[in-house]
């Protein structure tokens, strides 16, 4: 029999520990001469990243020596940074950022291919490695790290055959992503963009001609396929024939409907839309190695979709017919053709189960789990979303997923509502998924309502809703937030009066916003990361977002005029405003981001010092953009969970 007990005060089935204690999902999960490899982090040990491989027997096996982590620096999100090939994987260490290669079958140690520091002192950093077809050659998005300097970013390349240091491909552009070399070895494609825009604004896809010598790879004739002013794409890969395929979005409205990311192919020196939807198969390009769809024979793809509700896996045929496959998972990524095969591997997630290594048969598309994670909870006490479309004060609408609390020993008083937990999504170019994700379900087990909202800005709902947040960062959000607090209140879902905001970076700011702008509507807030000073943030962070705040504020920013009043980045900074703040904080921050540098926060904390506003602060060394170890998550989540239970004045049972 259920215990009638207040919301916010149940005892959760899963203790914050075993939340992070165990080893985090599979990524970029791999077939290769007939064995599964994927990347696992190892939270126990700050987080490294290991290179794991499963036997046909189903013997698991770490292939990676304790002291490396295949971990990449490139635009500070880093992503996929190995490749397998010649019996060998080559890989980026993070510790300090130089390829590697390793015998797949052998006990030695991994062997350096790139030199620790070049003549200049700059730092090489690399990502996206792809193997030329014949073996001899690596490629890879290269970037060079300066103290006193922009960062130069290149693609490069590798003469594995010879002792020489890599050399640069192609140059000129300020970003490179997504190298992929055509089946015949003959063919480079890649996409390239310039500040100030990021890759989802504009960006283009080029193909040149591969040139091959003893000294090593060239790139000849190269031109531009598709994307521009007024266009992204992103996901270049060939198929099996040599045809270029690739997803782009787009202002001109007649093949791609509001400007979703839909998919194209380039073939006999022209441009041909695939899909026609109001779905996305594209991606923001954050990280490294997010594929969305994979080229199968005779012109199928299999592919990923995302619409308001969710995940779709599809096959997407010539003419742009379409057929759903696995509806038992919504959420689909990093899928991965074997290599001798059209059998598919990828990472999915479903609303109840944690992300599994999912295989899809090319012959009958029935699909397999191949590796799967203890169950953290049992059924009865996850709680199932429920996506929501709610209106904006200003005639649009929003949306977000909303989840009720859940827990099978506790019930709630039947005259009282759920203290509700709103959750803001990073980026602000991101997006926030309906499938299992442990941590909320530790916040609805405990008894809080979550409100996890895809604000104005958000990706999954075409370009139009992702761009219109430009210009309004720190208004839009931060108004779509408040509207979901006040459709929940409406239908009577939420305890108005118990209502929390947690964000980290781009989520973090948005945090700090509503907690200023809109102080009745919260309680207390957490601040993971965050940013209180545009100005200090536009100072201090790193090349890739460099520009970024620019387009998001609407306004260019020069260092004398974003201090005066008049200026944006002075009006949307909330450090401006902590004196309207009616609401305690806990403010997180890692010592080693470069995104979000510590001098962020710590003017943030001295604002809330100076103005005697309840907070705590706490830094953790070793910790980047997104904490990576179990003691420091362990640490962070009961510190928050605490200080809510605190400033909410509730008794845990």
């Amino acid at each position: 029999m259920k215990r009638t007990a207040p919301y916010g005060t149940w005892k959760s089935p899963i203790a914050i520990k075993t939340l992070f204690e165990k080893s985090a999902s599979p990524a970029y999960p791999t077939r290769y001469r007939d064995r599964l490899y994927w990347i696992e982090a190892r939270p126990k040990e700050g987080g490294r990243l290991v290179l794991m491989r499963r036997d046909p027997n189903g013997l698991e096996t770490c292939l990676t020596p304790a002291d490396f982590n295949l971990r990449t620096r490139v635009h500070e999100y880093g992503g996929r940074c190995f490749a397998l090939g010649n019996n060998k994987v080559y890989f980026s260490n993070f510790s300090d950022q130089r390829l590697y290669v390793h015998d797949l079958d052998d006990a030695a140690r991994p062997v350096p291919l790139t030199p620790a520091r070049f003549a200049d002192e700059s730092l090489g950093m690399y990502a996206d490695l792809q193997l030329t077809p014949d073996g001899r050659h690596l490629i890879f998005v290269w970037e060079r790290g300066y103290q006193d300097k922009e960062n130069r970013n290149a693609l490069g390349t590798l003469n594995l055959d010879g002792d020489s240091d890599p050399v640069v491909l192609v140059e000129g552009c300020d970003f490179y992503v997504n190298p992929v070399v055509s089946p015949d070895g003959r063919r480079l494609a890649w996409v390239q963009w310039r500040h100030p825009c990021m890759p989802w604004d504009e960006s283009e896809l080029w193909l040149g001609t591969l040139a091959y010598s003893d000294v090593g790879l060239e790139v000849a004739k190269a031109s531009r396929v598709a994307g521009g002013k007024g266009q992204s794409v992103c996901q270049a890969a060939f198929g099996d024939d040599g045809t270029l395929y690739f997803a782009r979005d787009g202002d001109d409205g007649a093949d791609a409907p509001l400007g979703f990311w839909n998919l194209y192919q380039y073939r006999d020196g022209g441009v041909a839309a695939l899909t026609a939807d109001a779905a996305e198969y594209g991606y923001p390009h954050w990280v490294f190695g997010e594929t969305r769809y994979v080229p199968l024979s005779q012109g199928t793809l299999l592919a990923s979709r995302t619409s308001d509700t969710g995940d779709e896996l599809v096959l997407v045929h010539q003419g742009g017919t379409t057929r759903q496959l696995s509806a038992q998972f919504q959420g689909f990524t990093q899928l991965s053709k074997a290599d001798d095969s059209d059998d598919v591997v990828m990472v999915a997630r479903a609303t109840k189960k944690s992300a599994v290594v999912l295989g899809c048969g090319a012959a009958d598309q029935q699909v397999t789990v191949y590796k799967s994670a203890d169950p953290l909870l049992a059924n009865d006490d996850i709680s199932v979303a429920e996506p929501i479309c709610y209106p904006t004060r200003n005639g649009g609408n929003a949306f977000a997923y909303f989840y009720t609390p859940k827990n099978s020993r506790y019930q709630g008083p039947s005259d009282a509502r759920p203290p509700l937990l709103v959750m803001v999504h990073g980026g602000p170019t991101s997006r926030c998924a309906h499938t299992f994700d442990v941590t909320k379900q530790y916040w609805t087990t405990i008894g809080f309502a979550v409100l996890d909202v895809n604000h104005r800005g958000s990706t999954g709902h075409g370009r139009v809703y992702r761009q219109s947040l430009l210009g309004h960062w720190g208004e839009y959000d931060v108004t779509d937030i408040v509207d979901g607090i006040e459709y929940l209140k409406q239908r009577d879902l939420i305890d108005p009066h118990k209502v929390c905001i947690r964000g980290r970076s781009a989520g973090g700011y948005t945090v700090l916003q509503a907690l200023t702008q809109f102080p009745n509507y919260f309680n207390v807030g957490a601040c993971y990361f965050g940013i209180g000073n545009l100005v200090t943030l536009a100072e201090t962070t790193h090349k890739f977002e460099l520009h970024y705040t620019d387009g998001l504020i609407g306004e260019v920013f020069d260092r004398q005029h974003a201090r005066r009043r008049d200026s944006l980045y002075y009006q949307r900074s909330p450090i401006h405003y902590v004196h309207r703040l009616d609401s305690p904080m806990i403010v997180f921050q890692g010592l080693d981001d470069k995104v979000v540098p510590p001098s962020v926060s710590r003017e943030l904390v001295a604002a809330l010092k100076e103005r005697d506003i309840a907070h705590e602060y706490v830094e953790y060394p070793g910790e980047g953009h997104g904490f990576r170890s179990s003691k420091t998550n362990i640490d962070a989540l009961t510190r928050e969970t605490h200080f809510y239970i605190q400033i909410l004045k509730l008794q845990p049972c």
